[in-house]
């Protein structure tokens, strides 16, 4: 039984300080024994991190943060997949689609009618959805307490399996407030501390293992990814 979690972290396979290893060597100093790894935009680092993990004891969970834009404003959503997937040349070869903003590449390429809207430079927030649910991930809005309470109201409504209601930046207040409205709906709640510097101070991001998930926590997460 998994007993302390931190699913929000960052490597240097997108924006991190340190290598998909150094972040499982790291987490198991702070007596974490799950773990996802959710880098921006890619899931370069889950292979070593997952296999690093087996090493050490440490579960990883391979996760990616996409970027997407609702309504004009940035909303970031985690993807945790629930199988390999996510390792397939069409996952890359639509996500490398994606972060080229490569619309129609993305239509021809998946045989499924899946949506493709861009708003600006950024995938639109229900169609980084439907596109993480295709490979099989179940997705969970991050740091919700950065978004606007009104458009959040709105956001939330959206096809989400969670919501990241445990974040560094969340007041006592936020933390309650979220998992309430959790539990409310019927979504599982995870826990983040967005992970990014371990080698110079960081104000923007939390350390990681400071926020996580407890026992009972951990074990209604991972229920829902089989």
């Amino acid at each position: 039984m998994y007993t302390k979690g931190d699913f929000h972290i960052h490597s240097t396979a997108s924006d991190g300080d340190l290598k998909p290893r150094e972040i499982v060597l790291l987490a198991k100093e702070r007596n974490l024994d799950i773990i996802a790894l959710t880098d921006h935009n890619t899931v370069a680092g889950n292979k070593e991190a997952v296999k690093v993990g087996k090493i050490h004891g440490i579960k990883v969970i391979p996760g990616i943060e996409l970027s997407t834009r609702f309504k004009g404003v940035r909303v970031h959503i985690l993807g945790y997949f629930t199988d390999n997937s996510y390792k397939s040349h069409k996952f890359k070869t639509t996500l490398n689609n994606i972060n080229k903003r490569r619309s129609r590449d993305c239509k021809t390429y998946l045989e499924e009618k899946l949506g493709f809207t861009f708003e600006g430079r950024k995938l639109n927030t229900v169609s980084g959805i439907d596109f993480l649910h295709r490979y099989n991930a179940k997705v969970v809005l991050a740091h919700p307490t950065l978004l606007n309470r009104e458009l959040f109201k709105d956001i939330i409504n959206l096809n989400f399996d969670g919501i990241e209601a445990k974040y560094y930046m969340n007041s006592d207040e936020d933390t309650e407030y979220f998992i309430k409205l959790a539990k409310e709906k019927g979504l599982i709640y995870t826990a983040g501390s967005d992970f990014h510097f371990n080698k110079r101070l960081d104000l923007k991001h939390g350390t990681l293992g400071k926020i996580y998930l407890e026992e009972d926590e951990i074990k209604d997460f991972l229920s829902i990814l089989g």
